[in-house]
């Protein structure tokens, strides 16, 4: 019966992959994709969990990075790059969907060859304000292109291009509490301002260890929820189990790092005051919250993308921006305590509010079911 019902359901391919900036919009789209049979073509690698969890099937294309600069790992990924685009061309062709959605990154390359190969319909979503390369080549092939800042419109003349602005995962949307609960839950206490360092779903040691080296200022003024990433955390750990010593119990007990917050992080939004972020994808769901935030960009960025986002973004008045080469202590700490003044704490959390539609996913969802 299970197959006879999918045999009439729109067969949908989704594609993308490399960070949690991939990997969460497109099970944010899925979400609202109830009445379809969806299947993910990509990398398995650390995110296929989460892939797995909100029950999309996986089918594996091999990951192969392109390089346009010379490196002895083009031995490597060429041949595989070839194999993967073998791959996708069965592996497709056995599928048969009517309609792809990519979100770039590493894997969505050979997959969306084979849909045009194919005739298959393609829409893509750009997060950034810079255009990745992946997007930027299969752009060309795509029927619609979904983007996030109106600043990437460039990079996609003579295309159908929709600002939509990025899909939120329902969790963010639907599943908000208080802040008194959101802090109850994240063992928070309800009077001290709590502020959210994150750097993406991969980390950012720069801003790990600026925590680190300002701990005990930070912890005199805030309570801090601290996602250091897993690649870094049991090095961090470390480094606060050293700090920690010249600091008094009653600070420390405000210190709360987690390798990775996942169904923690609406939470950790819910409780927060101001927040500490690089500037890509978490950008969006910090908006989301009304979280008034300091950016620092990642300097090594493709295209230097996260300073283009941050600046963009600040100039809507939700954020601060701060250089890596400028992060310092006293630098930082003013600024946040600039930010947390009544008025201008407002401010910064109504243009954050104003600036994220929380309708992205609907949006595309309705283009991918047309």
């Amino acid at each position: 019966m299970r197959r006879l019902r999918k045999s009439y359901m729109k067969r949908i391919l989704l594609t993308g992959g490399g960070t949690g900036g991939h990997i969460y919009p497109l099970i944010a789209v899925a979400e609202r994709l109830t009445d379809a049979d969806i299947h993910y073509f990509g990398p398995k690698d650390v995110w296929s969990a989460e892939l797995a969890h909100a029950n999309i099937p996986i089918s594996k294309i091999t990951k192969a990075k392109l390089r346009r600069y010379f490196s002895f790992y083009n031995l490597v990924d060429g041949p595989k790059f070839l194999w993967s685009i073998l791959e996708a061309l069965i592996k497709v062709a056995l599928f048969r969907p009517q309609v792809a959605f990519s979100k770039g990154g590493p894997g969505a390359l050979p997959v969306l060859f084979a849909c045009y190969i194919y005739g298959i319909p393609i829409i893509i979503h750009e997060s950034d304000a810079v255009a990745g390369l992946t997007s930027r080549i299969t752009g060309k092939w795509a029927a619609i292109v979904e983007i996030a800042w109106d600043e990437a419109r460039q990079f996609f003349p003579n295309k159908d291009v929709r600002l939509v602005g990025l899909p939120l995962r329902r969790i963010f949307i639907e599943g908000r509490v208080s802040a008194h609960d959101a802090r109850i839950s994240m063992e928070c206490d309800l009077n001290t301002p709590v502020l959210l360092v994150i750097g993406g779903s991969q980390g950012a040691e720069r801003i790990n260890n600026f925590v680190i080296e300002n701990s005990e200022e930070l912890l005199k003024r805030f309570q801090i929820i601290h996602q250091t990433g897993s690649l870094n955390y049991e090095s961090h750990r470390r480094l606060w189990e050293t700090a920690r010593q010249t600091i008094p119990p009653e600070l420390q007990k405000r210190y709360h790092p987690y390798a990775y917050l996942e169904n923690k992080m609406a939470a950790a939004y819910g409780a927060a005051d101001c927040a500490l972020s690089r500037s890509g994808s978490a950008l969006f769901e910090l908006a989301a919250f009304g979280i008034p935030s300091i950016l620092v960009p990642l300097p090594e960025a493709a295209h230097d993308h996260q300073r283009v986002n941050a600046y963009a973004y600040a100039k809507q008045g939700a954020a601060i921006v701060v250089e890596e080469n400028n992060l310092g202590g006293t630098l930082v700490i003013n600024q946040l305590e600039k930010i947390l003044q009544t008025e201008t704490h407002r401010a910064m959390s109504m243009a954050a509010r104003a600036f994220a539609p929380l309708d992205a996913a609907e949006k595309i969802a309705r283009d991918i079911l047309k």
